[in-house]
């Protein structure tokens, strides 16, 4: 799997295709991104963080909740992602991690219970 498409983002996030749909999907380098309505009428939306290695794209950090807007790092890169009246649009950067000294799995303040879940590390 060289590129993160639709497919790829079921597939290696492990989503059941009869009830994800992808909504935008983003790279930068081997860094890629996408947002995931969790079963298609918008109740809860997921920022999905993928890391290509040897060719292979692998979900590094997972999240979400009620609402259309989120922000999340993991593994070197930020993703944002919103809705507007065209559609969603989702937004890569590199970027240092967040300074902050916070536990893996988090609840953000005025976010409508958004959180980022890093694989292997203990959650609070």
């Amino acid at each position: 799997m060289s590129d993160l498409d639709e497919r790829t983002v079921i597939v290696a996030g492990g989503w059941d295709a009869r009830y994800a749909v992808v909504r935008a999907v983003g790279t930068l380098g081997d860094h890629g991104a996408a947002v995931i309505d969790a079963n298609g009428d918008g109740a809860d939306i997921n920022l999905e963080h993928f890391r290509r290695v040897d060719g292979e794209w692998r979900a590094t950090s997972s999240g979400g909740g009620p609402g259309d807007w989120g922000r999340g790092w993991s593994d070197g890169a930020w993703a944002e992602h919103d809705r507007g009246e065209e559609g969603w649009w989702l937004t890569l950067e590199e970027g240092p991690e967040p300074d902050d000294d916070l536990p893996a799995r988090r609840v953000v303040a005025d976010s409508y219970g958004w959180w980022v879940w890093t694989p292997g590390a203990p959650s609070s």
